[in-house]
């Protein structure tokens, strides 16, 4: 009875209501809406009406998926609303439901540019057949732009983890360069630049110098080799060694003067000693 309540109210331009539980989530067809957008709208359903239904496609169990407003339903629930007002689509298969989902959100001006990647993958994938040329034409976006999008594809699998859980953190263009870096070779500094993207560390155009920059090579610390020279029990100079770099430190300074000289004079002989060898 609800479907035919529906068919008739489409006819009629109205919206019928409908139980939220009633009501399907489909993957692929919700937008993205940062935490505070969508604080507002459910703090501006608290107090108002629904202006704009939810569209629903019917199943075949007598329940709905959601075509579009998927957050007007999470407001609804949120606010335990148990009934929204809903307005049928009509699609004659699930392509053309996904398609239409992907065209309505992509006229959206605040869809991220990683999920018109998402979308755009999607309806490519129903349409293999295309060319990027052909997309470009079939969404009305630029080929430059199409191509930046599909960079995302290019990207390392770790990469696009850390893009899920935050879709408004990275543009296109720049998922186009670091797609480039990957490929040149540095996928792991193209993945850490994205974390530190994401942490805020960075912003887009730092996280691909970043990406791009070499690599210093890890300096190895050397352990200090030490020992003390004593006279008697007493400590009479300390040696310390670090590669080849030597350190003596005397009690007195008079004792430091006459070590010196010693020293040099043993130094002479091993370096005239060297000297005799090598000729």
């Amino acid at each position: 009875m609800r479907i035919q309540s529906l068919e008739a109210a489409k006819a009629t331009g109205e919206a019928l209501e409908l139980p939220t539980e009633r009501l399907h989530e489909v993957a692929g067809r919700r937008r993205y809406m940062s935490a505070e957008k969508y604080a507002e709208l459910r703090e501006n359903l608290r107090h108002n009406k629904l202006v704009h239904p939810v569209v629903v496609l019917p199943r075949a169990d007598g329940e709905w998926d959601i075509w579009s407003g998927h957050h007007r339903w999470d407001a609804h629930k949120d606010l335990g609303k148990t009934m929204i007002r809903c307005v049928l689509g009509t699609v004659d298969n699930e392509i053309e439901a996904q398609d239409g989902a992907f065209f309505a959100n992509l006229m959206q001006s605040d869809l991220t540019d990683y999920e018109k990647y998402v979308g755009l993958k999607r309806f490519h994938q129903g349409h293999p057949g295309l060319s990027q040329t052909d997309v470009a034409e079939r969404t009305g976006l630029s080929k430059q732009f199409v191509s930046e999008l599909f960079a995302f594809d290019r990207l390392p699998a770790e990469a696009l983890t850390i893009i899920e859980a935050n879709k408004g953190m990275i543009g296109s263009r720049t998922a186009s360069e670091l797609a480039s870096v990957t490929e040149s070779g540095k996928a792991r500094r193209v993945i850490e630049a994205i974390r530190l993207l994401s942490e805020k560390k960075l912003d887009q155009g730092q996280s691909v110098k970043f990406a791009r920059a070499v690599e210093s090579p890890a300096r190895t610390s050397s352990t200090p080799e030490t020992f003390k020279v004593k006279a008697g029990k007493a400590t009479w100079c300390n040696v310390r060694r670090v590669k080849n770099v030597m350190r003596l430190e005397f009690k007195d300074e008079a004792e430091a003067a006459q070590a010196q000289e010693a020293i040099r004079q043993h130094l002479e002989q091993v370096a005239q000693s060297r000297a005799g060898t090598k000729n």
